[in-house]
């Protein structure tokens, strides 16, 4: 497998393209029941829901994989085993961790086994893996989300989008009326980017991104409209304002168009807010640096926990953790969001004042909801 090296971005990363693939629908709606053997924790008392998210580049350093596998890599697999258990650990277990960049296909059963019990130890707290993978059959690995939970009982739905083929999102729908939509988004370059089951026209990387930050709003208003709250979280690969970016923040286009919507059309769209900026002002923090670069001279943040503002109130914390020992070999830093109450909320506004989806996403729109699927997903 070749390696493709990051080039430094000021308002977002690098990641590849997918190959096409011979698989036609993405797989969605509700899943069964926990099984029989699933782990049984003991029950969160706190009354405080705690979520890790991390871009781990790659998981290889933590997966017990034969070295054939990987390919050519500059990590060496195995090499850190412990390494998502030690780093759960280290934050008291969080109820959800969720993964960005795990690098595997669907094919990939091996890959797919050592994700599963990466994060667990005997005599701790043991998760369950719900997995949206990258759907090419062939090609490099790239993409894929994975977001682990100890409350498998309390999930009413888990499922990928019709829409993605890449692995680039993992919804969990609870049984207490909000949803944790797990993101890894798109860079925007000017290479091009082509779809993994070869049903759409390639185009730039910087039209998909714009793309999917449309097709994600929309199926977050439909998630909205059936009465969930929303939590997203992940890597958006986007810079929201100069401060959130070091040396510079590139305003030119296509850059600065796709920041406009996201910040004009997609957070108000579906009345969400920035939690780091709700809790913490104007205090400077980053999510991605630079590797080769001293801590801070080439950074930005590009990973984000958003809320809708009617759980701003149930915020604890937010918080990157930018120290290179927590980030381990990758060029991102874990984040850290703390919610309250999140097991007895309020039903939703009857009336909420969301404005209208904008003109040119109607078509569109028309087109996903009459062809939505229903094909229940793996539970890994």
């Amino acid at each position: 497998m070749r390696t493709t090296t990051k080039r430094p971005r000021n308002d977002d990363h690098t990641d590849t393209d997918a190959q096409p693939s011979t698989s036609k629908k993405a797989r969605t709606d509700t899943v069964s029941p926990p099984a029989e053997d699933s782990p049984s924790n003991p029950a969160n008392t706190s009354g405080v829901t705690r979520i890790l998210s991390w871009n781990v580049e790659t998981p290889v350093p933590f997966l017990d994989i034969p070295p054939r596998k990987v390919g050519t890599s500059a990590v060496t697999p195995g090499s850190s085993l412990s390494l998502l258990h030690d780093l759960i650990a280290r934050h008291d277990f969080p109820d959800f961790v969720c993964l960005q960049e795990v690098r595997a296909r669907q094919t990939d059963k091996e890959w797919i086994a050592a994700l599963k019990s990466a994060p667990n130890k005997a005599d701790c707290p043991k998760y369950t893996a719900y997995m949206s993978l990258n759907r090419a059959i062939r090609g490099q690995r790239h993409f894929g989300v994975v977001t682990y939970t100890k409350y498998p009982e309390q999930i009413n739905a888990a499922r990928e989008v019709d829409w993605d083929a890449e692995g680039r999102i993992m919804i969990l729908e609870m049984k207490t009326g909000w949803a944790l939509v797990n993101v890894y988004a798109l860079n925007g370059s000017e290479y091009m980017w082509r779809d993994a089951l070869g049903q759409s026209a390639p185009k730039t990387r910087n039209e998909r991104k714009r793309e999917f930050n449309r097709l994600l709003l929309d199926e977050c208003r439909a998630m909205q409209a059936r009465g969930l709250r929303l939590v997203l979280i992940g890597d958006f690969n986007i810079s929201l304002t100069k401060r959130d970016c070091v040396p510079r923040l590139r305003t030119e286009y296509p850059h600065g168009l796709a920041r406009k919507e996201f910040k004009e059309e997609f957070m108000p769209g579906l009345d969400v807010v920035d939690v780091y900026r709700a809790v913490h002002g104007n205090r400077q923090a980053f999510s991605w640096f630079a590797k080769g670069r001293p801590q801070g001279a080439d950074a930005a943040r590009v990973d984000y926990a958003l809320v809708e503002r009617a759980l701003v109130d149930r915020v604890v914390e937010m918080t990157y953790l930018e120290d290179n020992a927590e980030r381990a070999h990758s060029d991102h830093a874990p984040v850290i969001l703390s919610l309250r109450d999140m097991h007895d909320l309020p039903p939703p506004n009857p009336s909420p004042s969301l404005p209208p989806p904008p003109e040119f996403m109607i078509p569109m729109l028309q087109i996903l909801h009459a062809s939505s699927s229903g094909v229940p997903i793996d539970r890994f």
